[in-house]
């Protein structure tokens, strides 16, 4: 046998094995019994359209008088979290001060048994580890100083878009929302690159991404922690000012983001919605 015919068969080899091997998806569940995600833009839009401004990712940082200064601070707040719920509607003069807010340390800590036990509880693949919650909470406190977004702020849209569950499916309502904060068409968790993915998809949520806006675009436009978590979820603010109005999106996130914020963890949601 000639050495042209051994090479091409060797090649045509690795060819069908190619062939047969098949990528495996990033997360095994695409639907969820109850949606977390937020929508941002129009639900009709079935491909991400990247923006043609640069106005997204690292370095992206509030520019308004929300700027958040006190981010090397945990303790800053109370440090006693009520696991209580207390229905908020109506403009945001209606919801808590961010003086009223519990400390990052109490916040944190609180949601804990959460971030151990939403995978396992919504089917979404194993339960994540101490290592990867201490992660987390590194890559929360980084972000947070750099976009200059209050830390608490950013745990509070973490635990209400997937229960601070790593393996939260990606959603697709029209936008494309996958990871931790459910962000618009950006990073998803990957389970051989922990650190990289956990700290990409903190970004994305934060300070947006080619796609959509994050926390920092939106109150840099609103100038409100609560006007920015409504448009967050639903891409917009009803004109009558009313944020449990989630046209179209989830009317009780707002609400549920404050009391979080508060320190409600897993008593009962009295949120009522029409």
């Amino acid at each position: 046998m000639s050495s042209l015919t051994v090479i091409f068969k060797i090649l045509l080899a690795s060819l069908l094995l190619l062939g047969s091997c098949d990528a495996l998806p990033l997360h095994k569940y695409t639907s969820l019994l109850r949606r977390h995600s937020h929508i941002h833009g129009p639900k009709q839009v079935e491909q991400p359209e990247k923006r043609q401004t640069v106005s997204y990712g690292i370095g992206m940082k509030v520019t308004n008088n929300m700027a958040y200064w006190g981010n090397a601070n945990s303790n800053d707040g109370s440090s006693y979290a009520a696991d209580t719920y207390k229905y908020y509607f109506g403009d945001a003069s209606n919801f808590p001060t961010q003086k009223e807010w519990i400390s990052f340390d109490a916040m944190f800590t609180a949601n804990i048994p959460l971030m151990k036990q939403s995978c396992g509880w919504n089917g979404w693949g194993p339960d994540n580890t101490d290592h990867l919650i201490s992660y987390m909470r590194t890559y929360i406190e980084q972000v947070a100083r750099a976009s200059r977004v209050d830390h608490r702020a950013i745990l509070a849209v973490i635990m209400q878009e997937s229960g601070g569950c790593l393996c939260v499916p990606t959603t697709n309502n029209g936008v494309i929302n996958p990871g931790i904060m459910q962000s618009h068409n950006g990073a998803a968790f990957n389970p051989a690159k922990p650190v990289t993915t956990i700290r990409q998809m903190i970004i994305d949520g934060t300070m947006g991404t080619a796609y959509g806006d994050g926390l920092v675009q939106l109150l840099n436009q609103y100038g409100n922690y609560y006007k920015a978590f409504r448009a967050y979820n639903s891409g917009s603010i009803s004109p009558d000012g009313d944020l449990s109005n989630g046209n179209g999106a989830t009317p009780c996130y707002v609400s549920d983001i404050a009391n979080r914020l508060t320190g409600w963890t897993l008593a009962q949601n009295k949120c009522r919605t029409p």
